[in-house]
């Protein structure tokens, strides 16, 4: 534990009348600072005939080594005692060292002060200290810390990707710990303890003196392949692979193709054609590893996606033989689940629907078609409503020499051209200084039929413009360019088929959904069967869609339609009412009355059953072309016996028709009878 020190060195020897003021405080009971300073005076005299005085004495060889051993005798008579303060001398050097103790809980601290001011006691007056000038004085003083939990640094375990090493520092011996472990009699500083990763954990611990701190921390995420995505860019060059990472504060990464060669770089360029495996380990030792593919379009992770609000319900095909593929919700027809009673669920549609089908997808084939009750085959063309994968952009630039063989590229105003004749679109962009979306740090970029790394971003202040970084010699001065890429803005693109029932009148058959590519494992869905009427009897019909993006890209102007059979439509009305109560009459202020139905629907299976309660979710709801919206909760009855039948009862309000009975918000006082009061010896009364 450190000490005060205080180091006075005489310079020259102390004349008679000369002075040395000091000041020696000591902790308060808290711990920490000084509960007051006692202020000292020495004065140098021929002869000592009292406290506090020093005698000049006789010369030594050395300058001022006589007032050194002569101030050493009189600080030890009148104010140091030797079993708390070290005194040394060398030659004219005096040094003096306080010992910090302990005792009753606290550590106990000397703090030195020169020179300083001495009040008289009696007069009031005070000495304003100077010291000698033949004195020179440096003092450093101990910082006094209370006991704490200071520094907890993770350690690597022996199974790094559940655990790690904490390594508490205290700034004393904690002799005991009480939390997350228990130790009755601890003598490491840090003490070390195994835990669990990506937990909150109060650390709890005591010092001899029985003083009890806490603190609490958060042990290290826990590796997750799932929160790593890789964005790939493909050049003739070779693609380049990007890793980023969501949320895990705090880790530091190194990645690897092999498992051999590691580096911190979260980048991989040249890739060519083929499969990959990207290691990745945390510096705890915890090691993950996620396979991703490269092919000629810089796709990377396969995607696919199709939302439950769809009016179709479909099921992914699988082998479920396989002993690692179980039945879910989400890969079962109707009539595959496992009860005893499993029945066929028939979507109904009328000869008038148009049902559209959205789904995301960055397969290189995807793949719609009906299939009829006698196994003929009709394909249903699929259109792509959204382009976000394998982007082409080319547009004017300014190139300039960043010197060191490297080129900037910025972006202020300029044509649009096509790809791949580099004509003029006719079109134009306007940047001014900012990067277009593709202008990222690991992307390639084209420039005279050259592809180059985009290697570092940055700003300039004198272009007042970010800045792409090329490896690129040029002397030149700044010249407009046409730069180009391939690229990829979001994992997918978005794709809609649409059937128009009035091909398939009284009809039953399935749709199928096959998306494939060279590279990645093909995907199969297939719908429940579809039975087209030209009118179904006792069935709502339940149209739907939001106004904004969700999982469907509602901007396409998708709109979802189911047809249900029902068993009941109940009307209930729901109002609110204010009225004015006086003495004398009840005034109706405001009714508000609204129209509620509540529909209880047919036994249906699991899965349209949910998907009749995603519909009746959705922003806008309509049911045979009247609008409303869900109020409260849905009402389930189910599973019914042993069957995979359920019965949904849903209450909704109708939109746009709320009675009210005032059509002006302005109350007129004027026809309520007011009572007046008057004063009487017993208080008020009313006339």
């Amino acid at each position: 534990m450190a000490n005060s020190i205080i180091t006075i060195t005489f310079n020259n020897d102390i004349p008679i009348d000369g002075k040395f003021y000091l000041g020696i405080g000591h902790n308060n009971s808290d711990g920490c600072g000084s509960v007051g300073i006692n202020k000292y005076k020495f004065i140098w005299k021929n002869l000592r005939s009292s406290s506090y005085e020093v005698e000049v004495g006789l010369p030594t060889s050395i300058l001022g080594e006589r007032s050194a051993i002569n101030f050493i005798e009189a600080i030890t008579r009148d104010i140091l005692s030797v079993n708390r303060y070290i005194i040394n001398r060398n030659a004219n050097v005096v040094t003096i060292t306080a010992e910090t103790t302990s005792g009753n809980g606290i550590s106990n601290f000397t703090y030195f002060y020169s020179p300083v001011t001495i009040t008289n006691s009696i007069t009031g007056q005070n000495d304003v200290g100077v010291n000698n000038q033949n004195i020179g004085i440096a003092i450093t003083n101990v910082t006094c810390e209370e006991f704490n939990i200071g520094s907890i640094q993770p350690r690597v375990s022996t199974t790094p990707c559940s655990s790690v090493l904490m390594a508490v520092y205290t700034s004393e011996l904690a002799t005991k710990i009480i939390s997350p472990i228990a130790i009755n009699n601890n003598t490491e500083n840090p003490f070390i303890f195994d835990a669990i990763r990506q937990q909150d954990l109060e650390v709890i611990v005591e010092n001899i003196n029985g003083v009890q701190v806490s603190k609490l921390i958060t042990t290290p995420y826990i590796l997750d392949v799932n929160k790593f995505h890789l964005q790939i860019n493909n050049s003739p060059n070779g693609a380049s692979v990007i890793v980023n990472n969501d949320t895990m504060y705090g880790l530091i990464f190194n990645y690897s193709l092999d498992d051999i060669n590691w580096n911190t770089l979260n980048i991989f360029n040249g890739l060519i054609e083929g499969s990959y495996t990207l290691y990745i380990r945390d510096q705890y030792g915890c090691k993950i590893n996620k396979q991703f593919v490269v092919n000629s379009y810089g796709i990377k992770d396969p995607y696919f996606y199709i939302s439950k609000a769809n009016s179709i319900r479909y099921a992914n095909r699988i082998t479920w033989e396989d002993s690692k593929n179980y039945k879910t919700d989400e890969n079962t027809l109707s009539c595959e689940v496992d009860v005893q009673m499993a029945y066929k669920e028939l979507q109904q549609f009328q000869s008038t629907d148009i049902i559209t089908t959205q789904f995301k997808s960055n397969y290189l084939s995807n793949v719609a078609s009906i299939i009829k009750e006698d196994e003929t085959i009709v394909d249903i063309p699929v259109v792509k409503k959204a382009k976000y994968i394998r982007i082409k952009d080319k547009r004017d630039a300014i190139k300039y020499n960043l010197e060191n063989g490297k080129t900037g590229i910025y972006f202020l105003q300029g044509n649009i051209y096509d790809y791949d004749t580099g004509v003029a679109t006719g079109e134009s962009y306007t940047l001014n200084g900012y990067l277009p979306l593709w202008g990222v740090i690991g992307n390639f970029l084209l420039m005279d039929m050259v592809w180059y790394l985009i290697e570092d971003i940055v700003f300039n202040s004198s272009r007042n413009a970010d800045v792409i970084v090329i490896s690129n010699i040029y002397t030149g001065a700044d010249v407009v360019v046409q730069v180009g890429t391939i690229y990829n803005q979001l994992d997918y693109d978005v794709y809609e088929y649409s059937i128009n029932m009035i091909d398939y009148v009284n009809q039953k058959f399935t749709v199928k959904l096959v998306n494939s590519d060279p590279y990645f494992t093909t995907i199969t869905h297939l719908s429940e069967t579809i039975w087209c009427k030209v009118k179904h009897e006792n069935v709502l019909e339940i149209k739907y869609y939001n106004t904004t993006n969700t999982d469907v890209m509602y901007s396409t102007g998708i709109i979802h339609k189911i047809r249900i059979p029902y068993l009941k439509v109940s009307g209930k009305l729901e109002e609110n009412s204010e009225i004015y109560k006086t003495d004398t009459n009840v005034v109706l202020l405001n009714t508000d009355l609204y129209e509620i139905d509540e529909f209880k629907f047919e036994p249906v299976t699991k899965e349209l059953w949910r998907k009749i309660m995603i519909a009746l979710s959705h922003e806008k709801v309509f049911i045979n072309e009247v609008q409303y919206v869900k109020s409260g909760g849905f009402n389930t009855e189910g599973q019914l016996e042993q069957s995979n039948l359920y019965v949904l009862t849903a209450t909704m309000i109708k939109t746009g028709n709320v009675y009210n009975s005032q059509t002006n918000g302005n109350l007129d006082i004027s026809a309520f009878e007011i009572p007046g009061l008057m004063t009487t010896q017993n208080g008020y009364i009313k006339y």
